[in-house]
């Protein structure tokens, strides 16, 4: 999980610390998740768009992974608390089994995450 959020703030997406201490505990529910990262030197933007846009579940993202060389980091129990403000909203709607929009901090490793449940 740390690697991850460690992932998600290298690429700007982490609210702030003191954000995230100020947020009131709500029920939120939280997601498990699947982290795809892969260097931009083996795949195109567009490339990697166009394979994570067919995610239909976690499975084929795990197997996604394998076929083009990416990481693949799985994590349970991500609350919106501990998502950026901008991300929430797309969580909260994204149908599961599919990937998020391609993001990248420094466009030198592109992400998607995509949503295997929510709790």
């Amino acid at each position: 999980m740390a690697r991850m959020f460690a992932a998600l703030a290298a690429a700007g997406l982490l609210a702030s610390a003191a954000a995230a201490q100020q947020a009131p505990e709500s029920p939120a529910p939280s997601y498990a998740l699947v982290q795809l990262s892969v260097s931009s030197a083996k795949i195109t933007p567009a490339q990697f768009r166009k394979h994570t846009e067919a995610i239909r579940s976690c499975e084929e993202a795990v197997t996604l992974a394998g076929e083009i060389g990416a990481d693949v980091v799985r994590n349970a129990r991500v609350t919106p608390d501990r998502l950026p403000q901008q991300l929430r909203p797309v969580m909260k709607d994204l149908p599961l089994g599919h990937a998020t929009q391609v993001f990248s901090g420094s466009g030198s490793t592109l992400r998607v995450l995509v949503l295997c449940a929510r709790g």
